[in-house]
C-alpha cells in the first residue's frame, strides 16, 4: 500500500485529496493547522486520518505533497525533518520554483528527494469547502526536476498528475518555469489588480459588455499568497512589467499622434500572436 500525505487542505490540497479518492493501492492522509478542516475531509472520506499526530502520519508517508504558501512549506519541512519516512518523496504545488526548490533541497535529509511541481489550476474562491475533485481535469501540470532527481521519482509525480486529471504534463527547469509563469500568470494578476485599482471600477457595472469582467477575472486575489509570489519572483516579473509599460507607451504615443498606421500594425501583430497561441504554435525551452 502506497501512502500519500497532503499538507494543507485548502483549495488545491483539498482538491488533490478529493481527486485521489479511490486511487488503487493508495492511502491518503491529510495535515492541516485547523482540525475542523481535517474533520471535514475525514467526513468526506477523502483522507484516512484516525487521530494520529502529524509526525505519526509523516513517519508512514511515501509521498508528501506540500500545499502551503512557499515560506510555510520550508518551515514545515524544517520543523518535521526528523519525522519524514526514510526515502520519502516530497513534491509541492507552489507557483514559484527556482528559489523555492533550492530552499527545500537545502533542508531535506540526504535520504529524501524533492521534485517540484505546479498544477496550473485554481478558482476565485479558497479553502477546503470550495475544493473540487475535478479541479485538475485537463489542466497543464508543470514538473521542475533538477539534475539531482531520479527518473523514478519524476515519473512518480507524473503518475500523480495523470491520475488527478492533468491533460498535459511538462518538464521544465525551475528557472524557466519562473520566467514563463511571470508572464502567463503573475503579470496577468498584476494587470487585473491595476485595472481594479482605478476609480472607474466603482460605476463600471452599467457600462461593460464583458471585456472588463474578462480582463479582471483574477483580481479577486489572496493578497498574502500573491504578495509572496510576486516578491519571490521579482526579477522576472519586473522585467515583464517594464515591457508592458513600453508596449502601453507605444500605443499611447500612436493614439496621441493620431497615427493610424502604427496602431493598426500593433493590433495586427497582436492578433497574429494571439491566433498562434490559440492554435498551440508554441516552442518549449530545453529543460536543462
Amino acid at each position: 500500500m502506497y501512502t500519500i500525505t497532503i499538507v494543507g487542505l485548502g483549495l488545491i490540497g483539498g482538491s488533490l485529496a478529493k481527486a485521489l479518492k479511490g486511487c488503487p493501492d493508495t492511502t491518503v492522509y491529510g495535515i492541516n493547522h485547523r482540525k475542523s478542516v481535517v474533520d471535514m475531509a475525514v467526513a468526506d472520506r477523502v483522507i484516512a486520518n484516525c487521530g494520529e499526530s502529524d509526525d505519526e502520519i509523516l513517519q508512514k508517508s511515501d509521498m508528501v505533497i506540500l500545499c502551503l504558501y512557499p515560506s510555510l512549506c520550508v518551515d514545515f519541512v524544517k520543523e518535521h525533518i526528523k519525522n519524514f519516512k526514510k526515502g520519502a518523496l516530497l513534491t509541492d504545488v507552489c507557483g514559484i520554483k527556482e528559489k523555492f526548490v533550492a530552499d527545500i533541497n537545502s533542508v531535506i535529509r540526504p535520504d529524501m528527494e524533492f521534485v517540484g511541481a505546479h498544477p496550473m489550476a485554481g478558482r476565485e474562491v479558497y479553502g477546503y469547502v470550495n475544493s473540487l475533485p475535478t479541479l485538475f481535469n485537463n489542466c497543464n501540470f508543470l514538473i521542475t526536476p533538477t539534475p539531482d532527481n531520479t527518473e523514478q521519482s519524476i515519473k512518480c509525480v507524473e503518475k500523480l498528475a495523470k491520475y488527478v486529471g492533468a491533460k498535459k504534463i511538462v518538464r521544465i527547469s525551475p528557472h524557466d518555469h519562473d520566467e514563463m509563469i511571470a508572464y502567463t500568470s503573475q503579470l496577468m494578476h498584476v494587470i487585473a489588480v491595476a485595472l481594479c485599482d482605478n476609480k472607474h471600477i466603482e460605476i463600471a457595472s452599467n457600462f461593460s459588455a464583458g471585456s472588463l469582467r474578462d480582463c479582471t477575472r483574477v483580481a479577486v486575489i489572496n493578497e498574502i499568497l500573491w504578495s509572496e509570489l510576486f516578491i519571490e519572483n521579482k526579477d522576472a516579473l519586473c522585467i515583464l512589467i517594464d515591457e508592458m509599460k513600453a508596449s502601453l507607451d507605444k500605443i499611447e504615443n500612436a493614439i496621441k499622434a493620431e497615427d493610424y498606421d502604427t496602431l493598426k500594425a500593433i493590433m495586427k501583430r497582436a492578433t497574429e500572436a494571439k491566433l498562434k497561441y490559440l492554435n498551440g504554435e508554441t516552442h518549449m525551452k530545453p529543460i536543462m
